[in-house]
């Protein structure tokens, strides 16, 4: 995991500027660039979920207390959005809305004034769940219901083109296909190695990878999808760097 993304939502500027201050420090403790997009309001928010800019953020920070739209129903809403996985952190200088942010999976919920001591623990434990590898399942419907899938066993991941299946995507395994929601640069960002993003539509695992052509990539399965052409060097060198880490003593 190169970079994280997050985003802060509050309406105090002391509080941007203060987990600003909190990150940078934060930084240098994992050796990881943590970009950070601000929001004064729950609207403004949410108006980068719709826009055609996809957030893609791994966590956000989320203040309870804001004008207009509260904190809380700003998650609401983003929990019914395509890329509604996003880890939630609440802010607030009141503990009794602790219960309530329960209904909208909230990862952590700090108490306003934020010491860096507290942030960095918190922090702390939302990159160790970023980069655990624990988690490496899909939960995907089908018509027969819920499926737990590995993810080693997803060969790639579509987009599917449909004008009537937006944001709808495909996952094909060896032996099956699920359709999901979501969008392929969030899923993208979120799955990292040895998932790798080879066309603005497709995700393929490189471990299914079988052989490179002058403009598509073939997999085990044998079926082939296309490379973008400006990134063609970029992903085989990306591949050939996993092969040989994968095959290191």
């Amino acid at each position: 995991m190169a970079m994280l993304y997050g985003g802060v939502c509050d309406d105090e500027k002391e509080v941007h500027e203060e987990l600003s201050r909190f990150f940078a420090n934060f930084e240098k403790r994992i050796n990881r660039k943590i970009i950070l997009t601000h929001f004064s309001s729950g609207e403004e928010l949410l108006e980068h979920y719709h826009s055609k800019n996809e957030p893609n953020f791994h966590f956000l920070f989320l203040d309870i207390e804001m004008s207009g739209i509260n904190g809380l129903e700003t998650a609401k809403h983003i929990r019914s959005l395509p890329n509604k996985e996003v880890i939630i952190l609440f802010l607030s200088s009141y503990p009794e809305y602790v219960m309530d942010s329960f209904d909208v999976l909230t990862f952590q919920y700090l108490l306003k004034p934020l010491t860096y001591d507290v942030f960095e623990s918190k922090a702390m434990r939302l990159y160790d769940h970023l980069s655990s590898t624990n988690n490496h399942v899909m939960f995907l419907k089908d018509e027969r219901g819920q499926n737990i899938v590995p993810l080693s066993e997803i060969i790639a991941i579509l987009k599917l083109k449909h004008a009537l299946a937006q944001n709808k995507l495909k996952v094909i395994t060896s032996d099956q296909e699920f359709f999901m929601t979501g969008t392929i640069s969030s899923y993208s960002l979120k799955l990292g190695s040895p998932f790798l993003l080879v066309y603005r539509s497709v995700i393929v695992n490189m471990d299914y990878i079988r052989r490179f052509t002058a403009n598509s990539v073939i997999m085990s399965n044998h079926q082939e999808f296309p490379i973008s052409r400006t990134q063609m060097k970029q992903i085989k060198d990306t591949y050939t760097h996993y092969m040989a880490g994968r095959f290191i003593i």
